[in-house]
């Protein structure tokens, strides 16, 4: 990398990611604020991360004007950003991310790929080893494949979808553009769906419908999106998920929610917009969560969620609500030794009359 700062301004000054650079330097490396030196870019958010520019000298900062006064003589050149967090992610995603193309390891399809023959392979896409692509599958622009992915006959993937190794897409279903998932997920699995006749004895329903995944999905490791009985499972554009997240059958996902470590979501439940939901998070079956809802502390959603908010715990409740009895929870043992020696003084002859027992 050698970038000057002239080039970062022109490339993100019109989307209003950066305002304006104080200064000139030439940028080697993008690096973290603690660490960057010379030659390096960093990012500088909090004034808890100041000492650390001033002491080790970046060659250049993006910074807030709050902050800029402070840092312009540890660096040769500092950018001002109304959004910090947004011109780190914007910037290091153009400079500094890893090259999803390298097709030097590899070479642009490796020779152990199974491609059916329907399928049509635009010449823009890297295909790695032992992936295998079933019949009439159609693929965009700018896809890449990595080692082990499978995708089942029917599926439709989008243009500039990354699937790391060990994807698997299952038959019928949809992948928009932009798309990416990481290792070991699987897009399209069988939903859970059952039976039971008189004996208890439980009969498999089979699940045909399908998974679409729409544009701007980030899909973490290890996640399981479940095909529909009959008719769809659907994430719409821009949702966000960590690692070891569970989509169950028919559920609708709302635009741009956020979902983290171990959130589940159960069968025909519908999410709405803009929702984050904290670790381990789990909403039970045929619910309906609003948009801007924010769910915090191992939630577990077991009702309607109807009106945006910040809710937590297990039951949910309101946070306001939520923080009154963990403050009582917190005290339980000295009031239960409070109640007791009211008891003692209010019931006296019972007292005595259990010690003569």
């Amino acid at each position: 990398m050698n970038i000057h700062t002239d080039e970062i301004l022109k490339r993100f000054q019109a989307e209003g990611i950066l305002e304006s650079v104080q200064g000139k330097a030439e940028i080697q490396n993008i690096a973290a604020v603690e660490t960057g030196s010379k030659g390096d870019l960093v990012f500088l958010d909090k004034k808890d991360f100041l000492e650390f520019v001033i002491k080790n000298r970046p060659s250049a900062i993006v910074t807030s004007a709050e902050f800029a006064d402070k840092v312009k003589e540890s660096a040769d050149a500092v950018f001002i950003s109304k959004n910090v967090g947004l011109a780190h992610a914007k910037i290091k995603t153009e400079y500094a991310d890893r090259n999803w193309r390298d097709i030097e390891e590899w070479g642009k399809i490796h020779p152990s790929a199974v491609i059916h023959p329907s399928v049509k392979v635009p010449e823009s896409c890297v295909i790695g080893p032992k992936v295998v692509i079933g019949k009439n599958v159609k693929l965009g622009e700018n896809c890449v494949f990595q080692a082990n992915v499978v995708i089942e006959r029917d599926a439709v993937i989008g243009n500039d979808v990354i699937l790391c190794p060990n994807v698997m897409i299952g038959w019928g279903c949809e992948i928009g553009n932009r798309v990416l998932i990481q290792p070991g997920s699987v897009v399209g699995g069988e939903g859970f769906g059952f039976s039971t006749d008189a004996d208890r004895h439980y009969h498999r329903i089979p699940q045909t419908g399908i998974v679409v995944i729409e544009d701007d999905v980030r899909i973490g490791t290890n996640c399981c999106f479940d095909r529909a009985a009959y008719s769809e499972t659907r994430i719409k554009a821009g949702v966000k998920f960590d690692n070891l997240c569970h989509i169950a059958h028919n559920v609708t996902v709302g635009e741009d929610t956020v979902i983290t470590a171990g959130g589940i979501v159960a069968g025909s439940t519908k999410v709405g917009k803009r929702v984050i939901m904290s670790g381990q998070a789990g909403v039970l079956d045929h619910l309906t969560i609003a948009d801007d809802v924010i769910l915090l502390i191992r939630p577990g959603v077991m009702s309607d969620v109807k009106k945006p908010g910040v809710y937590a715990g297990t039951p949910l409740m309101p946070m306001g609500d939520f923080m009154k009895s963990q403050s009582v929870f917190r005290n339980l043992a000295e009031l239960k030794m409070k109640v007791n020696r009211l008891d003692k003084q209010l019931n006296p002859k019972e007292e005595n009359s259990q010690k003569k027992i």
